[in-house]
């Protein structure tokens, strides 16, 4: 009935489908995507068809903490609501046992066919004759390559094409202590979870210009002296609002600061 793992496209985060679950429940990729996991998850565990008698829909925005994505779920098309319960749509495609056989095969297959292609070229260079069992050009093709340390085969060509640089990987550590130094009055870090991550890592990732501590620093000095953010602008009997570091790296709240929309009058 259930395995120890499930099916989840790499390229899930980029789906509309998930763009259109956050519009319609408020809550970001990694909420949804984190939703959708225990959903398909606890149907994987529970069923071997994808139906689920009395799950509601309501009780999926219950345990998943996101409001609205058991109706978001419908309006896309994933789920089906009956009156008996919940229908994950087309399960036995992605999860359940079937699914997962034609995981395993598919790697077999894969697996077959890389050994078959390390017997080829394992093969002599002559044949029973003393003859090249390579044309010529396989044989320049083939002396024309270098082996690495690590065992990796190169053709000489390579070494001539440029390597595109590598992003610098994101600081989390360094960029929230620049904030809690630039910003103290701002609540202070204590949990820096893996959502918390995925914002802030996007952030940097969106422009070159950003990927240096010295840019983090000018955001959060910025920040310092908008009064709103730091609490000093409020009115009406309301609590003044402090931004803190996950609300600053949320890519709506982001654009705002960099707009000036926070700016004094």
């Amino acid at each position: 009935m259930a395995g120890e793992w499930i099916k989840m496209r790499t390229n899930l985060w980029d789906d509309p489908r998930v763009s259109r679950l956050c519009d319609l429940t408020g809550a970001t990729e990694a909420a949804v995507i984190g939703a959708l996991y225990w959903l398909w998850a606890a149907a994987d565990e529970h069923t071997e068809s994808g139906v689920m008698p009395g799950l509601s829909t309501g009780a999926i925005d219950r345990k998943t903490g996101v409001h609205g994505l058991g109706a978001g779920l419908v309006a896309i098309g994933w789920i089906s609501d009956t009156d008996d319960g919940i229908t994950i749509n087309r399960f036995g495609e992605h999860n359940g046992a079937s699914a997962k056989n034609r995981v395993q095969t598919a790697k077999r297959v894969a697996a077959h066919k890389a050994n078959a292609l390390v017997t080829v070229a394992a093969l002599p260079d002559q044949n029973e004759d003393g003859n090249d069992a390579l044309p010529r050009e396989e044989k320049r093709r083939e002396e024309s390559t270098t082996s690495t340390p690590d065992g990796v085969v190169a053709s000489s060509d390579a070494a001539d094409q440029p390597s595109k640089p590598a992003k610098p990987d994101c600081p989390h550590q360094e960029i929230i202590a620049l904030y809690h130094e630039v910003l103290p009055q701002c609540p202070p870090i204590k949990d820096w979870t893996p959502a918390r991550a995925v914002q802030l890592r996007a952030r940097w990732n969106e422009e070159p210009k950003r990927q240096n501590l010295a840019y983090w620093r000018s955001v959060f000095e910025y920040i310092a002296k908008c009064d709103f953010l730091v609490g000093k602008s409020h009115g009406n009997g309301r609590k003044p609002f402090f931004a803190d570091l996950e609300w600053i790296v949320k890519s709506a709240n982001f654009t705002k600061i960099r707009e000036g929309k926070y700016a004094n009058d």
